[in-house]
Formats: structure tokens, C-alpha cells, sequence
């Protein structure tokens, strides 16, 4: 738990999902260039903030007026609510998620950089359609992570844009809407699945290809289960996974669950074109907290980066949620890196563990 001071007062707040020991803050000096311009710059009251992380952003700039909240992670949208509540502040309205239009024109817009260049030229794409023209677009990031295709990108899709002055490492880049698309985005694309071409929408996991994890998981897909089992697609990304799962299986029902509303889109459009008949559903949220529904086979290839955040704190979360989620005599089929070592985890909450194929770079264990 951390103090932020900002423009117009502190807030107190957390990162969410909580976590013993919490090593980072909620907030950093992006968050705070983009508040101190709001306040020097203002163009109205009305804000549109994009990529708000953990919720800095949103409850700082509704001390300045009215806030509308966009981007693509239910975990920051979560981050946003806990961090509302936790300052007694009133509720800020539902997220606007990807392909929502703006209910109403912001005076200005204040943006976080997204880690994915896709997304970011998606969101820009996206904001020259919804903007009025000359609408003021401040984005910001850490200089460590900022791509250098940044101006160039704002140019080809605004039409303007330029870079300012850093400060404490954070680097503002300002531009004005130009009240019209003027490019066209090349997202969302397609990459060759074992079913056929796949959807994969801006910002989602292998963008160009189908990433050799999955083509490895793909061998280790059980294609004998009984009907109606249950079966959970946890961190589906494009679908791949649960759609391999589907064909073998099509008697199954299949969750496909994701924390990024655009990888759920993907897995959505996937398995309209691919299984349209299938007994499936798709949950944004934590991984399956929050589901009620237990599993006999949940399928997860956990991600090793949270944004810029390497570490294993997500896989931990989704091998508990995964065990808290299975039936009686159900089991967990998990790949990781070799490197990762998660079968050291996995032996702490499942009573068998065991090897069911392996290269020199992936494991594929089965947990029950």
C-alpha cells in the first residue's frame, strides 16, 4: 500500500490482485507527468484515460471532472474498483472495453503506453475515429519501455505528434485528434493453427505466428474424455488450446478464460468459425476466480509477464485457482519453460505430478 500525491490531493493504493509483501507500487512518474499535465493543459473537465494500470490515473483525474476509463485488462479495470473503494471515493462507471464507442466527446485524453505495439497502434487507430477533431492526446511511459516507433506511429494514425521533455525517466508525447481515421490498423491478423487460419486480435499473445509453447502443448491434448466433461481453457489467448480440445472432444463443454478482453474476442471468433456448435462460454476475469463452476481438466499455459513485470506471481495464482476448481479425481495439464521450474510449485498444492512430455525448452506435467 502506497501514498500517491498527486495534483489534487493523495490517494492511498494497492496493486491488484493483492499479494503478501507487494514489491511494487501501484503508481510511477508516467502516471504523474500525465496528471501534471492534465492540470497545466486542460482543455474542459471531461477526461478520457486509456490504459490506466492500477487505477492511478482514473480516481486522481476525477478530482479534476468527469472520467471515462478504456483499455483491454480486467485485472487493471479490477485495480481501478478495489482502489475506489479502498479511498472511499464513488463509483466511476463501468469500463468502455476495446470496440465501444465513447458515450461522449472527452476534452482531453490522457494515455498510458501499452507494452504491445499492436495495441498501441489499434488504440490509436480507435482514437481517431472516436475524437473530435483537435482533441488534445497526452501519452506517456517509462523511458525503459517505450517503443521507438512511438512518434512515427502517432503521425501515420493522428497525424501529428511529437515528443517532450523527460522527467524522473517518464517521457510525455502530445498530439491533437484529427477527427477522421487516416490509416488503416493491420489487426486484427491471422496466424496458421493445426484447424486452419486463427483470429488474433491487437495486443494478444503471438500476433505472427503461433508460438512454439502452444504447438508443444497441442501434442499432449487429451482426445478421450467422456461427454459433457468440463473443461477449462485457462489464459486462452487466441483459443488454440480449447479448440484442439473441442475437435478432439466436441461432446465437452469448454470455458475459454481470459483477463484480456481481446484474447476472449479472438477465442470467440475462433471457435464461431471452427466449432459454432461446440457447448462453450467465455469469462473475462481473474483467471477463474469468481467462476463458480468446477472442472475435470482445466488446460493453462501460464504467462511469465505481468506488462513489464517478468516473475512467476501469475502462474502461483492460477495453479490455486486451478486447484480450488477441479472436481474429485480431476487434474491440471500445465506447460511452462523448462527453465521456469514449475513443478516445484505444482508438488506443493497437487498430491501427483507427473511428466507427460518434454523438449529441450517446454514440460507439459500432469497435476492431480
Amino acid at each position: 500500500m502506497t501514498t500517491f500525491e498527486h495534483p489534487w490531493g493523495q490517494l492511498t493504493l494497492q496493486r491488484w490482485p493483492l499479494r503478501r509483501n507487494e514489491p511494487l507500487q501501484a503508481w510511477d512518474n508516467a502516471d504523474l507527468y500525465l496528471l501534471n499535465t492534465l492540470k497545466a493543459r486542460a482543455a474542459g473537465p471531461l477526461t478520457l484515460v486509456v490504459n490506466d494500470q492500477q487505477g492511478a490515473l482514473a480516481l486522481a483525474a476525477s478530482q479534476h471532472g468527469p472520467v471515462i476509463s478504456s483499455g483491454d485488462s480486467f485485472l487493471a479495470s479490477r485495480a481501478q474498483v478495489h482502489n475506489c473503494d479502498l479511498n472511499g471515493l464513488p463509483e466511476q462507471g463501468a469500463p468502455l472495453w476495446p470496440f465501444d464507442n465513447l458515450p461522449e466527446s472527452p476534452d482531453q485524453v490522457i494515455m498510458r503506453v501499452p507494452k504491445s505495439l499492436a495495441l498501441l497502434e489499434w488504440q490509436l487507430q480507435w482514437l481517431s475515429e472516436q475524437l473530435a477533431r483537435g482533441t488534445p492526446v497526452w501519452l506517456a511511459g517509462m523511458d525503459k519501455h517505450l517503443p521507438r516507433q512511438l512518434v512515427p506511429l502517432m503521425q501515420q494514425y493522428l497525424g501529428n505528434g511529437r515528443a517532450e521533455l523527460g522527467w524522473k525517466k517518464a517521457r510525455l508525447f502530445t498530439a491533437s485528434a484529427p477527427g477522421e481515421r487516416l490509416a488503416v490498423a493491420p489487426y486484427p491478423t491471422e496466424v496458421e493453427g493445426p484447424m486452419g487460419p486463427l483470429t488474433v486480435h491487437a495486443g494478444v499473445f503471438a500476433q505472427q505466428q503461433l508460438d512454439i509453447g502452444a504447438r508443444f502443448f497441442l501434442a499432449h491434448i487429451p482426445s478421450n474424455l467422456p461427454p459433457g466433461a468440463k473443461v477449462a481453457d485457462l489464459g486462452c489467448g487466441n483459443g488454440v488450446i480449447g479448440l484442439a480440445l473441442l475437435q478432439a472432444c466436441p461432446d465437452s463443454h469448454l470455458v475459454f478464460c481470459d483477463e484480456s478482453w481481446l484474447a476472449l474476442q479472438s477465442a470467440r471468433d475462433n471457435v464461431a468459425r471452427y466449432c459454432p456448435e461446440s457447448d462453450s462460454e467465455f469469462y473475462l476475469g481473474d483467471g477463474l476466480a469468481g467462476h463458480d463452476e468446477r472442472f475435470d481438466l482445466i488446460l493453462l499455459n501460464p504467462p511469465f509477464h505481468d506488462g513489464h513485470v517478468v516473475g512467476d506471481h501469475v502462474a502461483r495464482r492460477l495453479f490455486r485457482q486451478s486447484k480450488q476448481a477441479l472436481n474429485v479425481g480431476g487434474e491440471l495439464r500445465v506447460i511452462g519453460n523448462r527453465h521456469l521450474g514449475y513443478h516445484k510449485l505444482l508438488g506443493k498444492l497437487f498430491g501427483k505430478v507427473e511428466v507427460l512430455g518434454s523438449n529441450q525448452k517446454f514440460v507439459v506435467w500432469r497435476c492431480m
